[in-house]
């Protein structure tokens, strides 16, 4: 009998737990609902508030033709109005430039420029701009990766690229206009091809482009925003199986290569150019593994000829010297 009671209690209990997993369901499935849309609510909040945006866009997965400055204001009646670094290389139609924004949920919170327009598609779909069938490889749709609790940084991610994309709200000391006049400037104001990339004083590599920036031409225009940094470092041998090589004492076999890396970069006011992400250099710097560097500002030297870029970022004193 007592063993007869004890599985009629385990059924019970496996019933009412059976039972409470869909009640939990049910008020899960209710709480993920409202919570996806406090979440739409709050980054349509944010876009709204900020109004007016600097958008540092990246198009293409490879990131070859470097990245790209939008301004964008959106308003409360999904209307989104954008302003573009590139408009040199648009026949764009005043009203075009004017268009649908949608902040929905598909695989996560997602932006998307829902209508068509002019600046905003420029990279994304075939037009008038010699892109042939795919466009230029860009973005119109993003999900959203973060929001700061400033409400001063929006960080995105291209649906077709997975690209990095930037929001901060545009410093009120610039119109649009005059904002876009600031980075064409700072890409104006350096015509070097080549750069001699120095850790501490010491060279240490090359940093090269096909040419300087060219307003009239968008291809030209875009190969400048792409850099080749070379330099050499030391690696472990590898025999024809991939293994390492290492010699009668078991000590590891080395051997010296040359990085050939393609570095993409926007450039921002005040003479500043930024690579995408913070490059990591292979093997070792100057002894240490593992040093990066990303962001470098223009700086006037006593002469003109000691003008030079000096990374704000990096351990190492890391500079471009023409």
């Amino acid at each position: 009998m007592k063993k007869r009671i004890n599985i009629l209690l385990l059924l019970a209990g496996v019933l009412l737990s059976a039972a409470a997993c869909d009640d939990s369901d049910d008020n899960f499935g209710e709480s993920t609902s409202a919570r996806i849309e406090q979440t739409l609510e709050r980054y349509k909040f944010a876009l709204q508030a900020g109004k007016t945006w600097v958008m540092e866009y990246f198009p293409d997965e490879n990131l070859g033709y470097g990245g790209w400055i939008y301004i964008v204001e959106f308003q409360d009646d999904r209307t989104v109005k954008a302003w573009f670094e590139g408009s040199t290389f648009i026949e764009a139609d005043p009203l075009r430039t004017e268009s649908e924004y949608r902040i929905e949920f598909s695989t996560g919170p997602m932006l998307k420029f829902a209508t068509h327009n002019d600046y905003l598609h420029f990279f994304s779909f075939p037009g008038d701009n010699g892109a042939g069938y795919q466009g230029w490889k860009g973005d119109y749709e993003f999900t959203f990766m973060s929001l700061s609790p400033a409400f001063d940084e929006i960080i995105l991610r291209g649906i077709k690229t997975g690209n990095r994309i930037r929001m901060t709200p545009l410093s009120g000391q610039y119109s649009p206009e005059s904002y876009l006049e600031a980075i064409r400037n700072s890409q104006l104001a350096i015509n070097e091809t080549e750069f001699k990339v120095t850790a501490n004083g010491e060279q240490i590599g090359t940093l090269t482009r096909p040419n300087a920036t060219l307003t009239t031409n968008f291809r030209q225009y875009a190969a400048s925003k792409v850099w080749t940094l070379r330099y050499n470092y030391r690696r472990q041998a590898s025999d024809e199986y991939g293994r390492g090589k290492v010699d009668e004492s078991g000590n590891p076999v080395y051997e010296t290569v040359e990085a050939s890396d393609p570095v993409s970069v926007i450039y921002l006011p005040d003479n500043v150019m930024q690579i995408y992400a913070p490059y990591t250099f292979r093997g070792e710097a100057l002894g240490l593994p593992g040093q990066t560097m990303q962001t470098f500002k223009w700086q006037l030297g006593p002469t003109s000829a000691s003008d030079c870029y000096v990374c704000t970022d990096s351990f190492l004193d890391i500079k471009l010297i023409p």
